[in-house]
């Protein structure tokens, strides 16, 4: 497999020294004098690895490593440090902008390949745990739809076993609504015999006046009107006639039949009445 490597120094020599090193192994080689003209390579040439000389003009090696790992297109890209033998590599320094490793110059050739192919292993690899990775978290979300969908399944299948359960529930619930409704139509019908009350005329009772000297005085002819007598106020008539249906109520209410009752009870009751109102 050939890789692309981009090699930053400001040293012709080291430039050629590079080449020379990598002529027999499988590189294509890019080299610039200055970390600028790096930066704008990264993008066209997409180099598999960038080595960096720490002084260089413009952006060192330093920096130009710093804005590789932190570029999200490129911070998988690994950077070996180039240093002179009197340029001293700041190690803290190249741990905190990311470097792989460094290299002194002038180095040995089977060095320089070492650490190259040394940097591209552990990209190769990591690159490798990252697919398994994704690959796991594939497999697992394959087998969380699976689960999700078994389970969906058996809720169906409970759902259908249920269902004839649910539906006899529902019939018994059914059964219910007829003596809810007879309640209600019971409860309806106490208060349309008190509608009934307001509906019916008002009736004169026969009175039999009585003087003041307690001697009565009957009329002529039984059934006459005596239009002296003071009649009772419709509101009394109605006060007294709830308070008989009050009873009444009151008495039937125990009974199994509610219905039955009130028109067992209210029937007589009416019936006297209307017969009183017509007759008066």
């Amino acid at each position: 497999m050939s890789y692309k490597l981009l090699l930053a120094d400001d040293s012709i020599t080291i430039q050629k020294v590079v080449e020379l090193v990598l002529a027999e192994e499988d590189f294509q080689i890019k080299s610039v004098s200055n970390g600028e003209d790096a930066l704008n390579l990264l993008d066209s040439y997409k180099p598999d690895i960038v080595l960096a000389d720490i002084e260089m003009p413009k952006v060192n090696g330093y920096s130009l490593c710093e804005k590789i790992k932190k570029n999200p297109a490129t911070s998988h890209v690994p950077v070996i440090l180039l240093a002179g033998a009197f340029e001293p590599i700041d190690e803290e320094l190249a741990r905190q902008v990311g470097a792989d490793d460094s290299v002194i110059k002038p180095f040995e050739s089977q060095e320089l390949i070492s650490k190259i192919n040394a940097a591209l292993t552990m990209v190769s690899a990591e690159a490798e745990e990252a697919v398994l990775a994704g690959e796991e978290e594939v497999l697992e979300a394959v087998e969380e739809a699976d689960v999700f969908a078994e389970s969906a399944a058996f809720g169906a299948e409970e759902a259908k076993d249920l269902g004839g359960e649910g539906l006899e529930e529902d019939l018994w619930s059914m059964e219910d609504i007829p003596e809810a409704a007879k309640e209600a139509a019971e409860e309806q019908g106490i208060e349309e015999a008190f509608e009934i009350e307001e509906e019916v005329p008002a009736f004169t009772p026969e009175v039999e006046p009585v003087s003041f000297n307690e001697e009565v005085e009957r009329p002529a002819a039984r059934g006459a009107v005596m239009t002296e007598v003071e009649m009772p106020s419709k509101e009394e008539v109605l006060k007294q006639f709830e308070k008989v249906m009050a009873e009444k109520v009151s008495s039937v209410m125990s009974e199994l039949d509610i219905k039955e009752a009130l028109l067992s009870s209210l029937t007589p009751f009416l019936k006297d009445a209307v017969e009183k109102y017509c007759g008066r």
